[in-house]
Protein backbone atom coordinates (compact mmCIF):
# COMPACT_ATOMS: atom_id res chain seq x y z
CA UNK A 1 0.00 0.00 0.00
CA UNK A 2 2.92 2.27 0.00
CA UNK A 3 1.93 4.93 -2.70
CA UNK A 4 4.46 5.79 -5.45
CA UNK A 5 6.24 9.41 -5.14
CA UNK A 6 4.16 11.91 -7.74
CA UNK A 7 7.61 12.77 -9.35
CA UNK A 8 9.02 9.72 -10.26
CA UNK A 9 7.63 9.25 -13.35
CA UNK A 10 9.13 12.98 -14.80
CA UNK A 11 12.49 12.53 -12.57
CA UNK A 12 12.56 9.21 -14.88
CA UNK A 13 11.86 11.13 -17.97
CA UNK A 14 14.50 13.52 -17.78
CA UNK A 15 17.09 11.22 -16.60
CA UNK A 16 16.51 9.53 -20.28
CA UNK A 17 16.03 12.79 -22.19
CA UNK A 18 20.15 12.55 -23.16
CA UNK A 19 19.72 8.71 -23.80
CA UNK A 20 16.86 9.67 -26.32
CA UNK A 21 18.89 11.97 -28.29
CA UNK A 22 21.96 9.66 -28.47
CA UNK A 23 19.20 6.89 -30.04
CA UNK A 24 18.54 9.61 -32.64
CA UNK A 25 21.71 9.69 -33.67
CA UNK A 26 22.26 5.49 -33.74
CA UNK A 27 19.45 5.37 -35.96
CA UNK A 28 20.72 8.45 -38.73
CA UNK A 29 23.56 6.26 -38.44
CA UNK A 30 22.03 2.97 -39.51
CA UNK A 31 19.87 5.09 -42.22
CA UNK A 32 23.02 7.19 -44.04
CA UNK A 33 25.22 4.14 -43.95
CA UNK A 34 22.18 2.40 -45.94
CA UNK A 35 20.85 4.51 -48.37
CA UNK A 36 25.29 5.48 -49.10
CA UNK A 37 25.44 2.09 -49.81
CA UNK A 38 22.45 1.77 -51.69
CA UNK A 39 23.38 4.52 -54.29
CA UNK A 40 26.74 2.94 -54.48
CA UNK A 41 25.17 -0.42 -55.76
CA UNK A 42 22.88 1.87 -58.11
CA UNK A 43 25.46 3.75 -59.28
CA UNK A 44 28.98 1.69 -59.68
CA UNK A 45 27.77 -1.67 -60.37
CA UNK A 46 27.99 -2.88 -63.89
CA UNK A 47 25.56 -5.21 -63.67
CA UNK A 48 22.90 -3.27 -61.74
CA UNK A 49 19.43 -5.59 -61.25
CA UNK A 50 16.32 -3.09 -59.94
CA UNK A 51 14.63 -5.75 -58.77
CA UNK A 52 17.71 -7.08 -56.79
CA UNK A 53 18.62 -3.75 -55.42
CA UNK A 54 14.55 -2.91 -54.29
CA UNK A 55 14.79 -6.61 -52.68
CA UNK A 56 18.13 -5.38 -50.53
CA UNK A 57 16.30 -2.28 -50.11
CA UNK A 58 13.14 -4.08 -48.45
CA UNK A 59 15.59 -6.09 -46.39
CA UNK A 60 17.47 -3.36 -45.06
CA UNK A 61 14.69 -1.51 -44.30
CA UNK A 62 13.32 -4.58 -42.32
CA UNK A 63 16.60 -3.91 -40.45
CA UNK A 64 16.44 -0.80 -39.42
CA UNK A 65 13.24 -1.57 -38.16
CA UNK A 66 14.16 -3.96 -35.38
CA UNK A 67 16.91 -1.43 -34.82
CA UNK A 68 14.69 0.94 -34.07
CA UNK A 69 12.87 -1.62 -31.56
CA UNK A 70 16.07 -3.22 -30.47
CA UNK A 71 17.75 0.60 -29.37
CA UNK A 72 14.26 1.54 -27.53
CA UNK A 73 14.24 -1.80 -25.49
CA UNK A 74 17.70 -0.63 -24.57
CA UNK A 75 17.20 2.40 -23.35
CA UNK A 76 14.18 2.94 -22.63
CA UNK A 77 14.01 0.26 -19.57
CA UNK A 78 10.41 1.71 -18.39
CA UNK A 79 8.80 0.41 -21.63
CA UNK A 80 7.16 -3.04 -21.82
CA UNK A 81 9.06 -4.40 -24.73
CA UNK A 82 12.82 -4.61 -22.50
CA UNK A 83 11.24 -7.40 -21.22
CA UNK A 84 11.77 -9.46 -24.70
CA UNK A 85 14.16 -7.18 -26.46
CA UNK A 86 16.93 -6.27 -24.02
CA UNK A 87 21.40 -6.35 -24.03
CA UNK A 88 21.05 -9.80 -22.22
CA UNK A 89 18.86 -11.94 -24.84
CA UNK A 90 20.96 -14.14 -26.10
CA UNK A 91 18.01 -15.82 -27.99
CA UNK A 92 17.43 -12.37 -29.89
CA UNK A 93 21.58 -11.75 -30.31
CA UNK A 94 21.99 -15.14 -32.42
CA UNK A 95 18.64 -14.08 -34.39
CA UNK A 96 20.30 -10.74 -35.58
CA UNK A 97 23.53 -12.21 -36.14
CA UNK A 98 22.42 -14.86 -38.36
CA UNK A 99 19.95 -12.64 -39.98
CA UNK A 100 22.65 -10.27 -41.37
CA UNK A 101 24.80 -13.31 -42.22
CA UNK A 102 22.63 -15.24 -44.19
CA UNK A 103 20.69 -11.01 -46.14
CA UNK A 104 24.95 -11.00 -46.89
CA UNK A 105 25.14 -13.96 -48.63
CA UNK A 106 22.01 -14.34 -50.16
CA UNK A 107 23.28 -10.44 -51.95
CA UNK A 108 26.17 -11.76 -52.67
CA UNK A 109 24.59 -14.72 -54.81
CA UNK A 110 22.40 -11.99 -56.84
CA UNK A 111 25.49 -10.20 -57.43
CA UNK A 112 24.96 -7.35 -54.87
CA UNK A 113 27.47 -6.11 -52.19
CA UNK A 114 26.84 -7.40 -48.89
CA UNK A 115 26.57 -3.67 -47.83
CA UNK A 116 23.45 -4.68 -45.43
CA UNK A 117 26.14 -5.71 -42.92
CA UNK A 118 27.09 -2.43 -41.70
CA UNK A 119 23.31 -2.14 -40.61
CA UNK A 120 23.13 -5.64 -39.69
CA UNK A 121 26.25 -4.96 -37.14
CA UNK A 122 24.56 -1.89 -35.77
CA UNK A 123 21.40 -3.96 -35.17
CA UNK A 124 23.65 -6.70 -33.49
CA UNK A 125 25.84 -4.44 -30.89
CA UNK A 126 22.65 -3.19 -29.00
CA UNK A 127 22.14 -6.69 -27.65
CA UNK A 128 26.03 -7.36 -26.86
CA UNK A 129 27.08 -3.73 -26.28
CA UNK A 130 28.15 -5.10 -22.61
CA UNK A 131 30.00 -7.56 -23.86
CA UNK A 132 32.60 -5.25 -26.41
CA UNK A 133 35.50 -8.11 -26.41
CA UNK A 134 32.96 -10.87 -27.68
CA UNK A 135 31.47 -7.98 -29.96
CA UNK A 136 34.68 -7.57 -31.48
CA UNK A 137 35.40 -11.30 -31.98
CA UNK A 138 31.81 -12.19 -33.31
CA UNK A 139 31.46 -9.40 -35.88
CA UNK A 140 34.90 -10.35 -37.45
CA UNK A 141 34.25 -13.95 -37.77
CA UNK A 142 30.94 -12.74 -39.48
CA UNK A 143 32.84 -10.18 -41.73
CA UNK A 144 35.11 -13.06 -42.60
CA UNK A 145 32.37 -15.99 -43.19
CA UNK A 146 30.73 -12.77 -45.29
CA UNK A 147 34.26 -13.43 -47.28
CA UNK A 148 34.27 -16.72 -47.41
CA UNK A 149 31.20 -16.78 -49.52
CA UNK A 150 32.28 -14.40 -51.67
CA UNK A 151 34.69 -16.43 -52.60
CA UNK A 152 32.43 -19.78 -52.64
CA UNK A 153 30.39 -18.08 -55.41
CA UNK A 154 33.19 -16.78 -57.54
CA UNK A 155 33.75 -13.69 -56.82
CA UNK A 156 36.79 -11.77 -55.89
CA UNK A 157 37.26 -9.66 -52.40
CA UNK A 158 38.66 -6.25 -53.77
CA UNK A 159 39.99 -3.70 -51.14
CA UNK A 160 36.01 -1.80 -51.19
CA UNK A 161 34.60 -5.16 -50.06
CA UNK A 162 37.43 -5.01 -46.94
CA UNK A 163 36.94 -1.37 -46.37
CA UNK A 164 33.24 -2.17 -46.19
CA UNK A 165 33.54 -5.07 -43.71
CA UNK A 166 35.76 -3.66 -41.47
CA UNK A 167 33.78 -0.42 -41.42
CA UNK A 168 30.89 -2.25 -39.94
CA UNK A 169 32.63 -3.97 -37.61
CA UNK A 170 33.95 -0.48 -36.60
CA UNK A 171 30.75 1.16 -36.46
CA UNK A 172 29.37 -1.88 -34.16
CA UNK A 173 32.36 -1.32 -31.97
CA UNK A 174 31.71 2.80 -31.53
CA UNK A 175 27.60 2.30 -31.38
CA UNK A 176 28.06 -0.26 -28.66
CA UNK A 177 30.74 2.08 -26.85
CA UNK A 178 28.53 4.88 -27.10
CA UNK A 179 25.54 2.79 -25.73
CA UNK A 180 27.43 1.64 -22.98
CA UNK A 181 28.14 5.00 -21.82
CA UNK A 182 24.96 6.05 -22.19
CA UNK A 183 22.96 3.62 -20.87
CA UNK A 184 25.00 3.17 -17.98
CA UNK A 185 25.10 6.57 -16.25
CA UNK A 186 21.30 6.95 -17.12
CA UNK A 187 20.77 3.49 -14.86
CA UNK A 188 23.06 5.36 -11.77
CA UNK A 189 20.85 8.23 -12.15
CA UNK A 190 17.67 6.26 -12.10
CA UNK A 191 18.95 4.41 -9.27
CA UNK A 192 19.80 6.85 -7.49
CA UNK A 193 16.74 9.07 -7.91
CA UNK A 194 14.75 5.51 -6.69
CA UNK A 195 16.74 6.03 -3.53
CA UNK A 196 15.89 9.45 -3.22
CA UNK A 197 12.41 9.13 -3.50
CA UNK A 198 12.39 6.51 -1.22
CA UNK A 199 14.26 8.05 1.76
CA UNK A 200 11.72 11.23 0.91
CA UNK A 201 8.97 8.09 1.43
CA UNK A 202 10.34 6.99 4.73
CA UNK A 203 10.61 11.00 5.68
CA UNK A 204 6.94 11.52 5.32
CA UNK A 205 5.52 8.24 5.85
CA UNK A 206 7.77 6.38 8.49
CA UNK A 207 8.81 7.47 12.16
CA UNK A 208 12.02 8.31 12.55
CA UNK A 209 12.67 6.87 16.07
CA UNK A 210 10.64 3.33 15.84
CA UNK A 211 10.68 3.07 12.17
CA UNK A 212 6.96 2.41 12.03
CA UNK A 213 4.25 4.27 10.40
CA UNK A 214 3.66 7.77 11.74
CA UNK A 215 0.41 9.01 12.15
CA UNK A 216 0.09 10.84 8.46
CA UNK A 217 0.32 7.44 6.79
CA UNK A 218 -1.91 5.76 9.18
CA UNK A 219 -5.03 8.53 8.69
CA UNK A 220 -4.29 7.75 4.89
CA UNK A 221 -4.39 3.67 4.70
CA UNK A 222 -7.05 3.16 7.62
CA UNK A 223 -9.53 5.74 5.20
CA UNK A 224 -8.61 2.18 2.45
CA UNK A 225 -9.06 -0.23 5.39
CA UNK A 226 -12.47 1.05 6.37
CA UNK A 227 -13.91 1.36 2.94
CA UNK A 228 -12.77 -2.55 2.16
CA UNK A 229 -13.95 -3.70 5.79
CA UNK A 230 -17.37 -2.20 4.92
CA UNK A 231 -18.15 -2.58 1.63
CA UNK A 232 -16.82 -6.65 1.77
CA UNK A 233 -18.59 -6.56 5.18
CA UNK A 234 -15.06 -7.72 6.42
CA UNK A 235 -14.06 -7.37 9.92
CA UNK A 236 -12.04 -5.12 11.15
CA UNK A 237 -9.99 -4.22 14.72
CA UNK A 238 -8.41 -1.22 15.71
CA UNK A 239 -5.94 -1.67 19.00
CA UNK A 240 -4.74 0.91 20.91
CA UNK A 241 -1.36 0.68 23.14
CA UNK A 242 -0.32 3.54 25.47
CA UNK A 243 3.26 2.63 28.19
CA UNK A 244 2.34 3.11 31.17
CA UNK A 245 4.06 5.85 33.02
CA UNK A 246 5.52 6.48 30.49
CA UNK A 247 6.90 9.81 32.23
CA UNK A 248 8.44 8.73 35.03
CA UNK A 249 11.02 7.04 32.16
CA UNK A 250 11.50 10.35 30.98
CA UNK A 251 11.29 12.16 33.96
CA UNK A 252 14.07 9.75 36.23
CA UNK A 253 15.84 7.80 33.91
CA UNK A 254 15.98 10.20 30.79
CA UNK A 255 14.81 10.53 27.17
CA UNK A 256 17.88 8.43 25.97
CA UNK A 257 16.24 5.65 27.61
CA UNK A 258 12.66 6.63 26.75
CA UNK A 259 13.31 6.53 23.54
CA UNK A 260 15.16 3.03 24.06
CA UNK A 261 11.97 2.06 25.85
CA UNK A 262 9.53 3.38 22.89
CA UNK A 263 12.05 1.50 20.00
CA UNK A 264 12.09 -1.46 22.08
CA UNK A 265 7.56 -1.69 22.26
CA UNK A 266 7.60 -0.97 18.55
CA UNK A 267 9.41 -3.82 18.23
CA UNK A 268 7.59 -6.18 19.99
CA UNK A 269 4.39 -4.65 18.65
CA UNK A 270 5.63 -5.50 14.86
CA UNK A 271 7.06 -8.76 15.90
CA UNK A 272 3.92 -10.02 17.40
CA UNK A 273 0.79 -9.01 14.47
CA UNK A 274 0.20 -10.78 11.47
CA UNK A 275 1.63 -9.56 8.27
CA UNK A 276 -2.17 -8.34 6.93
CA UNK A 277 -1.79 -5.76 10.05
CA UNK A 278 -0.59 -2.11 10.14
CA UNK A 279 0.92 -0.20 12.83
CA UNK A 280 2.15 3.22 13.35
CA UNK A 281 3.55 5.48 16.26
CA UNK A 282 0.03 7.59 17.06
CA UNK A 283 1.64 10.21 18.49
CA UNK A 284 3.94 10.54 21.92
CA UNK A 285 3.55 6.72 23.53
CA UNK A 286 1.15 5.97 22.06
CA UNK A 287 0.46 3.10 19.14
CA UNK A 288 -2.33 2.22 16.90
CA UNK A 289 -2.83 -1.09 15.30
CA UNK A 290 -5.50 -1.93 12.55
CA UNK A 291 -6.40 -5.40 12.29
CA UNK A 292 -7.81 -7.05 9.02
CA UNK A 293 -10.12 -10.11 8.62
CA UNK A 294 -9.68 -10.66 12.39
CA UNK A 295 -12.42 -12.45 14.50
CA UNK A 296 -12.40 -11.26 18.53
CA UNK A 297 -11.08 -14.37 19.49
CA UNK A 298 -8.05 -14.12 17.32
CA UNK A 299 -7.78 -10.13 18.01
CA UNK A 300 -7.99 -10.72 21.60
CA UNK A 301 -5.05 -12.95 21.69
CA UNK A 302 -2.65 -11.08 19.52
CA UNK A 303 -3.14 -7.73 22.01
CA UNK A 304 -2.75 -9.91 25.01
CA UNK A 305 0.09 -11.77 23.20
CA UNK A 306 1.22 -8.36 22.96
CA UNK A 307 0.95 -7.03 26.40
CA UNK A 308 3.00 -9.69 27.36
CA UNK A 309 5.77 -9.57 25.10
CA UNK A 310 6.13 -6.18 26.49
CA UNK A 311 6.01 -6.93 29.95
CA UNK A 312 8.57 -9.52 29.56
CA UNK A 313 11.23 -7.34 28.29
CA UNK A 314 14.08 -6.19 30.49
CA UNK A 315 14.25 -2.85 29.14
CA UNK A 316 18.56 -1.37 29.19
CA UNK A 317 18.80 1.01 32.28
CA UNK A 318 15.09 0.92 33.60
CA UNK A 319 15.03 -0.97 36.95
CA UNK A 320 11.12 -1.32 36.14
CA UNK A 321 8.77 -3.71 34.77
CA UNK A 322 7.76 -1.37 31.48
CA UNK A 323 3.52 -2.31 30.85
CA UNK A 324 1.28 -1.58 28.52
CA UNK A 325 -2.40 -0.37 28.16
CA UNK A 326 -4.50 -1.67 25.22
CA UNK A 327 -7.83 -1.09 24.17
CA UNK A 328 -9.58 -2.65 21.84
CA UNK A 329 -13.14 -2.01 19.76
CA UNK A 330 -14.08 -4.05 16.54
CA UNK A 331 -16.25 -2.20 13.41
CA UNK A 332 -19.63 -2.04 14.31
CA UNK A 333 -22.73 -0.79 12.31
CA UNK A 334 -22.93 2.69 11.43
CA UNK A 335 -19.71 3.27 12.58
CA UNK A 336 -17.29 5.47 10.54
CA UNK A 337 -13.34 5.60 11.02
CA UNK A 338 -13.08 8.42 13.25
CA UNK A 339 -15.64 6.52 15.46
CA UNK A 340 -13.98 2.98 15.38
CA UNK A 341 -10.67 4.98 16.88
CA UNK A 342 -12.81 7.10 19.61
CA UNK A 343 -14.32 4.02 20.85
CA UNK A 344 -10.90 1.69 20.89
CA UNK A 345 -9.27 5.05 23.03
CA UNK A 346 -12.18 4.84 25.34
CA UNK A 347 -11.62 1.45 25.79
CA UNK A 348 -7.42 2.09 26.53
CA UNK A 349 -8.79 4.76 29.01
CA UNK A 350 -10.80 1.77 30.74
CA UNK A 351 -7.72 -0.05 30.78
CA UNK A 352 -5.57 3.12 32.85
CA UNK A 353 -8.24 3.29 35.13
CA UNK A 354 -8.59 -0.55 36.24
CA UNK A 355 -5.32 -0.48 37.42
CA UNK A 356 -3.20 -0.39 33.55
CA UNK A 357 -1.40 -3.51 32.08
CA UNK A 358 -4.45 -5.12 30.69
CA UNK A 359 -6.33 -5.24 27.38
CA UNK A 360 -10.04 -3.83 27.07
CA UNK A 361 -13.03 -4.01 25.13
CA UNK A 362 -14.18 -7.55 24.91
Amino acid sequence: MKPLPESESATSVKALAPVSRQRARYLALVGLSSALLVARVALTSPSFDAVAVARAAVSGLALVVVGILTVDASLNKKRPLVARLSSKSRRLAAAAYLTTYAVCVLDVAAGVDPYLFIPGMVVYCFFVWDRPGFLAVSAGLCAYAVTRAMAAFGRGVGADDFMMLAFGVIVALYAADTVKKSVLPSEERLRALSLENEELWNLSFRDTLTGLYNRRYIQQIAIHLFSRAVRYKEQLHVLMIDIDHFKRVNDKLGHAVGDEVLKGVAQTIQATIRTSDTVARFGGEEFIVYMVRSDPETTQFIANRIRDGVAAVQFPGVPWQITISVGVAGLQENDTIDSLVERSDQFLYVSKHRGRNRVSGF
